[in-house]
């Protein structure tokens, strides 16, 4: 590929701009998101933050379109537990872990298609979704629920067919987080994540459907900051090799960076670096990432503060001659590429009904024990600490969906101190009550959630456990009364409510 003329200051804006995905804060666009557009950017990625009702958000996407027509609009819609457009009630799907459990890829497309068309009928042209990564380690504190299963070939079966769905929608698809997050331990949003796996591990689980994703045409595929000892020191999302072993995969979409606002970069060699080396190393889009997220600056809006310190390393390292205006320029034609796919597809003009997934989503719920309720009005004590960047807040479903068929008091421990202070509360607690349930996310990864498992029930072995989580190797406790609910959407809690109360 030929340099690019970047004579004027003006023509390399416009360039590095075209390879930049930030994130804003509001539900309307502030004045640097729409200069920015003005000049080039590549798009604007939504998050909860930004999603108001259908009209407004249908209206936010035609301001960008209006304001650079190549835009690309992207949103985390995975379904389940992590939701943007749906974020105020719960989603309407309940999240891989139950459609890998069903094993029925007509359905998985079907769930899909039906999430591609909310996206779509937002203006939204890209869905970062389907997390295809293989759980095989339970301990995994970021993907657990999100994944189909920790079975490689039943992973990549659900993997194209969700693909496939969203992708008849007009929604570009794109396949995350590569080269697979589901071998480990430690949450990329907040440190650099390594892989476990071994390299025939690697190469046979994990890489399996991230290959019958590129075989299904997924349009883009997202990186994880993540090392794999094989490919060498540095986070895929900063590696050639890594991104180079996904080419060869046959994959010539759009490679897009998880969020550069990420621990795992931004902590290490920063954002602005962060971008740079991975454009260097075959990204083609830079997602920024979600700024309410972010420490707040007393120098003015951290939105436009992120975009600016990407934006200026970029220039800084083309003007420099470290990053080749070519590179910068093959990835924009990646991402122009994409955005010429999505305005040649037809797309519905309104979100359709959501699915009726009752039958499916009961069917998914494992029991341990008896779990039956006592008589007399629930107390619930929700022992879920867990919170991500990708999850958001952790809406209790269970709680309201429980309420429709008894009394409930809930009793919610963030604010109860260490974690022996919430062992004796949720003890406590739970000891006069007339019905006990406790809900847990996974205690095999956190630890606040074990001790308040051991202490409720050392005090009251009858309680019902209520398992959002990915499950364990073993039950929440020996003597526990477990329903395992893969995942705590809306839909998964009310068919939770109805198998203990209906």
């Amino acid at each position: 590929m030929q340099n690019p003329d970047i004579g004027d200051d003006e023509a390399l804006l416009r360039l590095v701009n075209s390879v930049i995905w930030p994130g804003f804060r509001g539900r309307t666009l502030p004045g640097w998101a729409e200069d920015a557009l003005r000049d080039g950017l590549a798009g604007l990625v939504y998050f909860e933050q930004n999603i108001g009702g259908p009209e407004e958000v249908r209206a936010l996407s035609a301001r960008i379109h209006q304001l650079n027509p190549a835009a690309v609009i992207g949103v985390d819609e995975e379904g389940g537990i992590v939701t943007r457009l749906e974020a105020r009630d719960g989603s309407s799907t309940p999240g891989n872990a139950v459609l890998g459990r069903a094993d029925d890829v007509a359905t998985t497309e079907a769930v899909s298609a039906w999430t591609g068309a909310i996206v779509a009928a937002a203006g939204i042209d890209i869905d970062l979704a389907p997390t295809v990564d293989v759980n095989v380690d339970p301990r995994n504190p970021v993907i657990g629920v999100r994944s189909f299963g920790a079975d490689p070939e039943l992973v990549a079966r659900h993997t194209a067919a969700a693909v496939r769905g969203l992708q008849s929608a007009g929604v570009a698809a794109c396949a995350k987080h590569y080269p697979g997050h589901g071998d480990t331990s430690t949450d990329s949003h907040l440190a650099l994540a390594v892989s476990n796996a071994t390299d025939q591990q690697f190469h046979e689980v994990h890489l399996r459907p991230f290959a019958e994703a590129v075989s299904a045409r997924v349009k883009a595929v997202m990186t994880a900051h993540l090392r794999v000892p094989q490919l060498g020191d540095e986070p895929a999302t900063l590696n050639p090799r890594a991104l180079g072993l996904l080419r060869s995969l046959g994959f010539d979409g759009v490679i897009v960076s998880d969020a550069l606002d990420m621990a795992a970069i931004r902590h290490t060699v920063g954002m602005g670096r962060g971008a740079v080396l991975a454009l260097l190393a075959g990204v083609d889009l830079l997602c920024i990432g979600n700024p309410v997220q972010n420490p707040q600056h007393p120098d003015g809006p951290t939105d436009e503060m992120e975009y600016l310190d990407v934006r200026d390393a970029l220039v800084g390292a083309v003007r420099s001659g470290e990053l080749p205006a070519s590179r910068v320029a093959e990835a924009a034609e990646r991402v122009a590429a994409l955005s010429v796919w999505v305005r040649s597809q037809p797309r519905a003009a309104a979100a359709p009904p959501a699915p009726d997934l009752d039958a499916i989503v009961t069917a998914s719920i494992r029991i341990a024990g008896a779990a039956r309720l006592a008589p007399g009005p629930l107390t619930v004590v929700d022992a879920r600490t867990k919170r991500n960047i990708a999850v958001g807040a952790q809406a209790d479903h269970f709680t309201r969906a429980l309420s429709s068929y008894r009394e409930v008091e809930r009793v919610w421990l963030t604010d109860a101190g260490t974690a022996e202070d919430a062992a004796r509360r949720a003890a406590d607690v739970l000891a006069s009550a007339a019905a006990p349930v406790l809900i847990v996310n996974q205690v095999q990864s956190n630890a606040l959630e074990a001790g308040v498992v051991d202490a409720v029930l050392a005090r009251r072995p009858e309680t019902v456990v209520i398992v959002a989580g990915w499950p364990g190797p073993g039950e929440p406790g020996a003597a526990a009364n477990a329903v395992y609910a893969y995942g705590s959407a809306r839909v998964n809690a009310a068919a939770v409510a109805r198998v203990l109360c209906g």
